[in-house]
């Protein structure tokens, strides 16, 4: 049943693999904990009661709030599953109130750091940081780019965002000569980078980074983060920000528009190197 579930959120809901994962392994723990204090409850005869329960226990247990959350979405998206393939006609996790989480305040790393990693970098970890600082872009949609997806010609880059959602951004034309000047080392066709995994990408990049920043997080997010927070300082409204990001929702840029707003910074354009 989770394997055609799991099957349903890649191909039919376009969920990442990692997305889909995490699903299927917070909803297998589920099951487990279900079985061992009601051996007798089986998904088509699990009431609001059990599920209150499992999270009353793992608050208890001092999970975090955003992980119970999570876990209690995947219960509800498997629930609409079985609706849809009418199996039920019931979802016991609707409605069902998420545990309040702390505002948490994104990882930034400061500009004029960034700045000097990226004009000490070379190679193609000059051409990673370098893309990730000019478009916020996740490393897993780096990972994915084509030689295709790019045009030279007016520094625009089309990214496939998460749920095979496809933008298009801005990037300089420094970034993109210093990706023309690689192209021998990397693919020729089908992925620019890819004989690169991400472990591998993360930490090449984390070891650029180092010599000049110590940020407490020193990663591909910390810099996607750090460009976001330069258009919100630059005044760059919400929406604006949401689509180049690739955010479906408005509320996950929010954050980015208060953290520049209590740090009061003065930038002289949008683009952090």
């Amino acid at each position: 049943m989770l394997t055609r579930f799991e099957n349903y959120l890649r191909n039919i809901k376009g969920y990442s693999v990692r997305t889909s994962s995490e699903y299927i392994k917070d909803l297998r723990g589920f099951a487990r904990w279900i079985k061992h204090y009601y051996p007798s409850v089986r998904w088509s005869t699990l009431e609001r009661e059990h599920i209150d329960a499992y999270i009353t226990a793992r608050a208890s247990a001092n999970i975090a709030p955003a992980t119970t959350n999570r876990e209690l979405a995947a219960i509800s998206a498997l629930y609409r599953y079985f609706q849809r393939e009418g199996l039920t006609d019931r979802n016991p996790a609707r409605y069902m109130s998420r545990r309040k989480t702390p505002k948490n305040i994104p990882s930034t790393i400061p500009t004029e750091d960034l700045k000097q990693a990226y004009a000490n970098a070379y190679g193609l970890v000059k051409v990673w940081i370098g893309l990730l600082a000019t478009t916020g872009m996740r490393i897993s949609e780096m990972q994915l780019l084509k030689w295709e997806d790019i045009d030279f010609e007016h520094n625009l880059i089309e990214i496939k965002g998460k749920g095979k959602k496809e933008r298009i951004v801005h990037t300089t034309s420094d970034a993109l000569e210093q990706l023309r000047a690689l192209k021998d080392r990397c693919c020729v066709s089908g992925f620019i980078f890819g004989h690169y995994g991400q472990r591998e990408m993360r930490y090449q990049i984390f070891k650029a980074l180092q010599p000049y920043s110590t940020a407490k997080q020193l990663s591909p997010h910390a810099i996607r983060h750090t460009f976001a927070t330069n258009l919100a300082t630059n005044g760059v409204n919400v929406t604006t920000i949401a689509s180049i990001l690739g955010h479906n929702h408005i509320e996950t840029t929010q954050k980015y528009i208060d953290l520049s707003q209590a740090r009061r910074e003065v930038a002289n354009r949008y683009s952090i190197i």
